[in-house]
């Protein structure tokens, strides 16, 4: 039983380090960024490490159940957020803020998303995924201007609510009918009644589109663009690769493990949201001229991908999806790591029109976003080519000819937003001084280049060993 109990090291980890930052901010005055960057650090690091070694300890398997598929994307999370506070940490020491307030809802949201990944009930993942969204409140808010965030947090507490709303409707519709709130016995509901029943698959629908609407998925999708524009450059990196990981596990754990029985029904509703979200969100991306919204598109563009493949949920689209999901995360982490070293007099730059010849001055930086913009288009032989290969082989197994074109034709109206990019920082004339960039950047591009070369010579893990780890959810 003690064994079980530490088993909650990771949580408690997570916990305690918030608490430890409050506690340094009450009673310790000569704080800087770094000091709360190096606490959430070493919690966060402690926490990896005992998920690690814990991975396939629980101690309330009824509540949560921890295997070695949360493990994957428990410790994906955590390498995300390590390194989204290291380049943080840059931004406000630059910027001379305290970064107290980030640091600390980013602590409490890392408990609640992990708490869900684990979770086996449905209540408990509806107050672990809505406590975490509504932390979202606090990331914008800590943007100062107010005529920016006033607007968006209108608009965002008026999406959020109307979630909540619909999440709250599938858990009292599964009440009135008579469907248990764990995954085991929710699954076992489904198998010895009639799945046919339109109310099972409206049940369903109520507790996927919280889901996707948190996950920003077309056509439920305009907040995240809005939010990522508004908030400040590390909430927004934050925003950008920690939650949705956390959102693509609980989707395929609730996929999987409830609503397998229902999905006849349910496959079309997926794929028709994937679909949509590749299109629109490569519509989108050439509407943008600031690079953050921009990029929000590409991001919807590249999750629609990853939920096409998870359509059919079979071992093949969860490996297919999950492939798309780290090449995807890898690319879009290393252009965002740019946007750190894009600055004229303090000032971090995101307009389009500002990164004018930019490439005169900082060739190194500017050839990454080069490099990293092919490889989102699966150009080979950058990584984004298994990715995308592994997609249209897929497809091309299930014979859905029709997503493969639009893949297609969503890589061409992407390479065509992209083009832009590249005119604005190769061909069009400099018009901004631009400030030195941090080492830290620099460093954080070549860990990123490493990564995915080490990816493109022994793609074994992505290939195999994840393929092993992901068929135990079925």
């Amino acid at each position: 039983m003690f064994a079980l109990y530490i088993s909650l090291l990771p949580e408690f980890f997570l916990l305690f380090g918030a608490g430890i930052i409050l506690f340094v901010a009450h009673f310790r005055s000569s704080n800087t960024p770094k000091t709360y960057f190096t606490l959430a650090k070493f919690f966060v690091g402690m926490s990896l490490l005992s998920t690690v070694v814990f991975y396939n300890q629980s101690v309330e398997p009824h509540w949560f159940r921890n295997s070695s598929y949360t493990t994957l994307f428990k410790v994906l999370i955590y390498l995300a957020a390590l390194a989204a506070f290291y380049l943080g940490c840059k931004w406000f020491l630059n910027k001379n803020r305290s970064s107290m307030g980030y640091y600390l809802a980013a602590m409490l949201s890392l408990l609640l998303l992990t708490l869900a990944v684990s979770a086996q009930n449905m209540l408990v993942l509806f107050a672990c995924l809505e406590l975490s969204f509504a932390l979202n409140v606090y990331f914008i808010r800590l943007n100062l201007d107010e005529d920016i965030t006033k607007p968006v947090l209108r608009r965002f507490l008026f999406g959020g609510a109307l979630s909540a709303l619909i999440f709250i409707s599938g858990l009292l519709l599964f009440y009135k009918l008579g469907i248990p709130y764990d995954w085991h016995g929710a699954y076992a509901f489904f198998e010895t009644h009639d799945t046919a029943a339109w109310q099972y698959s409206l049940a369903a629908v109520l507790i996927l589109i919280p889901l996707l609407y948190m996950l920003g998925i077309a056509p439920f999708h305009l907040w995240f663009a809005d939010v990522i524009g508004a908030v400040h450059l590390p909430v927004a990196t934050f925003i950008t690769f920690i939650p949705p990981v956390a959102y693509i596990a609980v989707l395929i754990e609730v996929l999987s493990n409830v609503f397998y029985p229902l999905y006849p029904e349910l496959h079309r509703f997926i794929a028709c949201c994937g679909a949509l979200s590749v299109l629109v969100g490569a519509v989108g991306a050439n509407s943008k001229t600031d690079l953050r919204r921009m990029f929000a598109y590409v991001g919807l563009c590249n999750w629609g991908i990853v939920l096409v493949c998870l359509s059919w949920l079979n071992d093949n689209g969860l490996l297919c999806a999950f492939i798309c999901m780290l090449v995807y995360l890898l690319a879009q982490f290393g252009i965002y790591t740019t946007f750190y070293a894009f600055k004229s007099k303090g000032e971090y730059l995101s307009e389009l029109s500002e990164l004018a010849g930019v490439s005169e001055v900082r060739p190194y930086i500017s050839a990454a976003l080069l490099v990293f913009m092919v490889s989102m288009l699966g150009t080979p032989p950058m990584l984004g080519f298994l990715g995308k290969l592994s997609v249209i082989n897929y497809l091309i197994i299930q014979g859905s000819y029709v997503f493969i074109g639009l893949i297609l034709t969503a890589l061409l109206l992407l390479a065509y937003a992209f083009l832009n990019v590249i005119k604005a920082v190769y061909f069009d004339s400099l018009t901004n001084v631009f400030d030195r960039a941090d080492k830290g950047v620099y460093i954080c591009l070549m860990i990123n280049l490493i990564l995915v070369l080490i990816s493109i010579l022994n793609p074994k893990y992505l290939m195999h060993d994840a393929e092993a780890i992901l068929s135990t959810v079925l």
